[in-house]
Order: structure tokens, then C-alpha cells, then sequence
């Protein structure tokens, strides 16, 4: 796809790595925002190979906008027609 050059790793290349885990993460928040309600979990993770307080404060955020949603506010995709 030419990406690399001939003889070049992937684990050498901390910019497209940067890159590529960002572009993935934001996916699977546009993802989950369109499926769940929320932005995706352990994005934290995916971005740096690492939990942070932050990402996991947010996860617990983002799960209990789920569970309220899910429970509360979002019967009419539950309606079978």
C-alpha cells in the first residue's frame, strides 16, 4: 500500500503508529456514538497502551449514560413493530 519503504518496520514508526491508534479510537467513537449513545470505552487504551485515571472516569461516565439511556429514554427502539 506504501506505507513502508522496503526494508522498513512498523514498530520503528512512532508518527504512524500515533496516527494509526488515533484513527481507530476516533472510529470506534463514531461507532459507538452512532450504536450506543456514547463515545466508545477504553478509548484511553487504545490511543496510548495504557489506563489512565481519566479514561477510566470517563468509562464509568459513559457507562452510566448507557445505562440510563438504554433504560429511560430510549424505549422507541425497543417497540417491536
Amino acid at each position: 500500500m506504501g506505507v513502508l519503504n522496503v526494508g522498513q518496520r512498523i514498530d520503528e514508526q512512532a508518527e504512524f503508529e500515533k496516527v494509526y491508534k488515533n484513527a481507530w479510537a476516533d472510529n470506534a467513537n463514531a461507532c459507538a456514538v452512532q450504536y450506543a449513545g456514547t463515545g466508545a470505552l477504553k478509548t484511553d487504551f487504545t490511543r496510548t497502551g495504557k489506563r489512565t485515571r481519566w479514561g477510566l472516569l470517563m468509562d464509568g461516565w459513559n457507562s452510566m449514560i448507557r445505562y440510563y439511556k438504554n433504560n429511560f429514554s430510549d424505549g422507541f427502539r425497543q417497540v417491536l413493530l
